[in-house]
């Protein structure tokens, strides 16, 4: 009886334990099947991460499963020693989208996959992971909304999705995370208004919701949130008082409320409050009231940032005496110094051993520098006094600081001269000291600072030469010596410096001589004025080298002889003024066509004979002509004599010369009327050759195919970047001018039909064109390669940053790049450059041309996101008599969905078709899709799906990611509803119902000017852009607030288009404020 017990319980424990293997390997199965799932969809593993999952593995047993050695995976249940407890691949590299099956991981604690290029939405099931407890999945490309399902994850401890693109509001539902310590959702483009929810996070240590789309005020409730360490609600929309019960959380070290529309004053006691306060932030706010004197008290204070502000009152005297403080930045506020005791808070500066950035430019501190500057940190970096009313002499002792990269001591009543040694600071960067009342001569060794990128020394009383010295500047951007007294002639060197891209002022001042012939070095510079002086000769033919000019000013100079041609060259320019010279001759016809220019001055010079009367000079608020005695014709606004001859005796041998012109004309035609077709067979075989022989006249010369091969390393599949409509693109290395530059090298497949026609079409275009917005050919090589095969190539100026398409479109392609956001703004601006060059193709040159293939991927960008268009392989040249030219057979390829309707049916090229293929693409730029793919509304075209969308629910196919200001009532008035009017405008199915090229550039600027007219500019991905833009912070997992990446300032910021320089803007200051967390 007992033995048949015993084996009655042996088998009831041995189908149990089967039952239990049973068990366990399928819930093995669920995490093996969701970590497979995963890889799947991991499109590019660089590092080969994920080389270690294979779902066989060797030696496998349901006790150890294999995947608990896979890496990034971590399996420590202690009660299920077989599940996967954490999946970390932070910072892998990888690219792809996150499975939904990752919720079936239900045991997992820890799912990090921060810092890689996975994009799409983030998983819903992640809902049913109970005992997650930290979720990251930050700095990534991730997009769509935050699932409400998140909200049961009643373990969460950590939630970062930090620097993604998602949208929408914060789901109420993540209010039940009542154990969460840090919540980070910084650096999207998240909106919403009632924040109030979000007190009920009472464990919170880390709340960051900075730079968002957040408006409202900011909640009462926040005050809930009684153990918060890092508090930053920076860059967002918000406004209204800071609720009082915030500065009564006594834990708080970092406080950052930069950059929104707060208002009321600061608590005078916050100092004994936040005892622990480390960053102290109120940057660009409305905030006013006395800076509180128990500032004093905390003594971890560090950074103290309350610029651009309404402060008022005198700067507390003790304010650093805890000697902790390296940040101060108090500038653009109402501060007031009127007396010496007010300048008594240097006193308590010079405790502070580690301070590096001193603010306090743009106040009223008034009278002499306290000497005890020379007590201040030696690691001082960064000074600013600029617009004050400070008097006296420059302290000595200011340039002893040798790590100082920027100085700012403009707008104050500074005298004295600049010393000697100034050269002694081999960091600076900026260097600012315009209107003040300094005098002598600028010191030789000033060039010895060769960092220097911004340097005014303007409206002052400087004497002598200008030093040569300057021309060892090899960064320098801005230059500005305008309203001095320095004489002699322009020093060569200083034409010589080609990293001046900006500005060089040397106007106002008492400077002779000729303009040096090395002005056309200067081929990147923006803007340049030597107006004012006593320049003579001639304006040098090298100005034509400047193509990059918008503005030129030589007026009030002793300038002669006639406008250089070379002028013609330069297409960028909106201000040419040269008047108040002597300059001789006709006004080119040319300056007719400068559809660029706001304002022409030729006034009072010696100009002579008639007046255009087309393009600009039809405007009567553009042009001025005034004190040119001897001009005729022209508008008759302009009020000119009309143009006759001096006497009749001269008009009868015109009317002479006329006669026999006539008659000879007419011989000669009839001659070459019968002579044609005898040399029309000859002509088109000679054709191919005449035209890349003078295409080559007007570029470099021929390169060999030894050259391209070496360069390409031989034609390397690595060097391969593309493929067009003809043969493929590498990218190589030439030496140019002495210099190795990167190149675009378009080899033709010339075993393809078309290849050869293509080349020549090519060539013909590309040696009509001169366009900033058109990629530039530099050579072309034609002849053979090692086998004797024919070989033709173009050699054209390698643009950097992709194309179109891949930014539009970078969540579907294989492309990954830094930035994958192109907000409103900057897809306007890149609309502009495409219509620009455009317009010239169509109105500016003569044949014109027709591009015949515009979209996206022929759009490249470089690292200013400026549009480039390329490829000329389809563009036809309009009204040439050669015969392959206007043949009606030529079919058009183009691409599909991009080409007109008309085309299909066997109409000839014309302009009408490019528009339409540029409303398409306008159309695709600003909804994001493209015109072949499926849409709602029950159509495949992006036009019709836009015409049924338009008005009323446009913002429905409007791209997620083309935002400015979140998209504001004004902004989608102004901006988004004319574009889209415009886009449908160009895709008419009839040509004649269609835009003219010239009309829609002007109708692309207007959407622009609401945006300009605030001072501001498109900020997103590009930082080096002038405007009233915000820092981004980069909280890291162990110290948040202390890992920070820098921005490029832009020196507007410190130089004003007509002021000279100003005070460094927020902007400039967050900058500043990255570089040195960072360091």
């Amino acid at each position: 009886m007992a033995i048949k017990w015993q084996l009655s319980m042996l088998s009831l424990l041995t189908h149990a334990l089967l039952l239990l293997t049973a068990s366990s390997q399928t819930i093995n199965g669920d995490d093996l099947s969701a970590l497979m799932s995963f890889k799947s969809l991991i499109r590019n593993d660089p590092r080969g991460v994920l080389s270690s999952w294979d779902a066989i593995g060797n030696g496998t047993n349901m006790t150890a499963p294999v995947f608990c050695q896979w890496t990034g995976v971590t399996c420590n249940d202690r009660q299920y020693p077989s599940r996967v407890t954490t999946l970390n691949l932070r910072d892998a590299g990888l690219t792809g989208t996150i499975s939904q099956q990752l919720g079936n991981l239900t045991h997992l604690h820890v799912l990090d996959l921060s810092a890689n290029s996975l994009d799409g939405d983030i998983p819903t099931s992640l809902g049913g992971c109970p005992k997650l407890r930290s979720l990251n999945f930050s700095r990534n490309h991730l997009s769509g909304t935050i699932p409400a399902d998140l909200g049961k994850l009643s373990k969460l401890a950590v939630f970062d999705i930090g620097h993604n693109n998602l949208t929408c509001d914060i789901p109420k539902s993540l209010s039940n995370l009542t154990t969460l310590t840090k919540f980070i959702v910084e650096r999207n483009f998240i909106h919403g208004q009632d924040l109030s929810w979000m007190g009920n996070l009472t464990t919170l240590t880390h709340f960051v919701l900075e730079g968002n789309s957040f408006t409202g005020n900011i909640p009462e409730t926040f005050g809930k949130m009684v153990k918060l360490i890092y508090f930053s609600v920076q860059d967002n929309h918000l406004e209204g008082h800071v609720p009082l019960s915030i500065f009564n959380i006594s834990s708080i070290r970092f406080f950052d409320l930069g950059f929104n529309r707060l208002s009321g004053s600061l608590p005078l006691d916050v100092g004994v409050k936040l005892p622990r306060i480390n960053r102290f932030n109120t940057l660009a706010n409305h905030f006013e009231g006395i800076i509180p004197p128990t500032f004093s008290n905390a003594s971890a204070l560090e950074s103290l940032l309350l610029r651009g502000n309404n402060y008022h009152g005198i700067i507390p005297r003790e304010i650093g005496i805890h000697g902790n403080l390296k940040v101060f930045s108090l500038g653009d506020n109402a501060l007031q110094a009127t007396r010496p005791s007010d300048w008594e808070f240097f006193i308590s500066l010079t405790n502070c051993s580690s301070l590096r950035f001193l603010d306090i430019g743009k106040n009223n501190l008034v009278g002499a520098m306290p000497i005890n500057i020379a007590n201040l940190s030696n690691e001082l970096s960064w000074i600013d006094l600029g617009g004050n009313q400070i008097i006296g002499t420059i302290p000595e002792d200011l340039w002893k600081f040798n790590k100082l990269t920027s100085v700012n001591l403009s707008y104050n009543l500074f005298t004295g001269t600049l010393p000697p040694d100034i050269g002694g600071l081999p960091r600076l960067n900026s260097f600012y000291i315009s209107h003040n009342r300094i005098d002598g001569k600028i010191p030789q060794s000033l060039g010895n600072i060769t960092q220097l990128s911004y340097l005014s020394l303007s409206n002052n009383f400087l004497d002598g030469s200008i030093p040569t010295s300057l021309g060892n500047f090899t960064k320098l951007e801005v230059m500005d010596l305008s309203c001095n007294s320095l004489t002699g002639q322009i020093p060569q060197e200083i034409l010589a410096i080609t990293s001046l891209t900006r500005r060089l002022n040397l106007s106002n001042n008492a400077l002779i001589g000729s303009i040096p012939t090395q002005i056309g070095l200067l081929n990147s510079l923006v803007k340049m004025d030597m107006s004012m002086n006593k320049l003579s000769g001639g304006i040098p033919e090298a100005i034509g080298s400047c193509v990059q000019l918008s503005s030129l000013n030589f007026q009030g100079n002793l300038l002669q002889g006639q406008i250089p041609k070379s002028l013609n060259n330069l297409r960028s320019l909106q201000i040419l003024d040269l008047s108040k010279n002597s300059l001789e001759g006709r006004i080119p016809e040319f300056l007719a066509n400068f559809t660029f220019l706001t304002n022409l001055n030729l006034s009072f010079n010696k100009l002579s004979g008639p007046v255009p009367n087309t393009g600009i000079f039809r405007n009567v608020t553009i042009v001025l002509l005034l004190g040119n005695k001897m001009l005729c014709g022209g508008p008759p606004y302009m009020q000119f004599p009309s143009c006759s001859y001096e006497d009749s005796d001269q008009a009868s041998v015109h009317r002479l010369h006329v006669l026999i012109f006539c008659i000879v004309g007419t011989l000669i035609s009839s001659m070459c009327c019968m002579t044609a077709y005898c040399f029309i067979k000859r002509k088109m075989k000679l054709n191919v050759v005449d035209n890349e022989n003078l295409f080559l006249n007007e570029t470099n010369e021929r390169i060999s195919y030894a050259e391209l091969q070496a360069a390409t390393n031989s034609f390397s599949p690595a060097n391969l970047i593309g493929s067009g409509s003809f043969g493929h693109v590498y990218i190589g290395n030439l030496i140019i001018d002495q210099n190795l530059v990167p190149v675009a090298i378009k080899v033709l497949n010339l075993s393809q039909r078309g290849a050869s026609r293509s080349f020549l079409t090519e060539c013909d275009a590309l040696r009509r064109i001169r366009h900033r917005k058109l990629v530039k050919v530099i050579t072309v090589c034609s002849g053979s390669d090692q086998n004797g095969d024919e070989f033709k190539a173009l050699v054209l100026e390698f643009i950097c940053n992709g194309t179109l398409d891949e930014w539009l479109h970078a969540n579907t392609t294989a492309v990954r790049r830094s930035y994958t956001r192109i907000n409103l703004m900057k897809r306007l601006h890149i609309a502009l450059d495409v219509a620009d060059a455009l317009e010239y193709l169509h109105h500016h040159i003569v044949p014109p041309i027709v591009h015949c293939d515009i979209k996206p991927s022929n759009i490249l960008l470089d690292d200013d996101l400026v549009a480039h268009v390329t490829d000329f392989g389809l563009a036809r040249i309009m009204n040439i008599a050669e015969p392959f030219k206007e043949s009606s057979s030529f079919v058009i390829k183009g691409t599909i969905g991009y080409v007109a309707p008309e085309y299909g049916s066997g109409s000839q090229v014309s302009m009408d078709g490019d528009i339409y293929s540029y409303g398409v693409l306008l159309l695709e730029m600003f909804t994001g899709r493209r015109p072949t793919d499926n849409f709602n509304y029950g159509t495949t075209k992006s036009c019709r799906l836009c015409q049924a969308a338009y008005p009323n629910n446009i913002l429905e196919i409007l791209d997620a990611s083309a935002t400015y200001n979140g998209n504001t009532q004004d902004i989608i008035e102004l901006v988004v509803y004319p574009i889209f009017r415009l886009g449908l405008a160009c895709c008419k199915e009839s040509p004649r119902e269609r835009m003219k090229m010239n009309d829609q550039a002007q109708q692309v600027a207007p959407p622009l000017s609401p945006v300009i007219s605030e001072g501001r500019d498109v900020e997103d991905a590009d930082p080096n852009l002038p405007g009233f833009f915000k820092n981004p912070s980069h909280l890291s997992d162990d110290e948040i607030g202390e890992d920070r990446s820098p921005l490029a300032a832009e020196p507007d910021g410190f130089l004003g288009d007509d002021e000279g320089d100003n005070a460094p803007s927020e902007s400039d200051i967050a900058t500043e404020l990255d570089d040195l967390d960072s360091a």
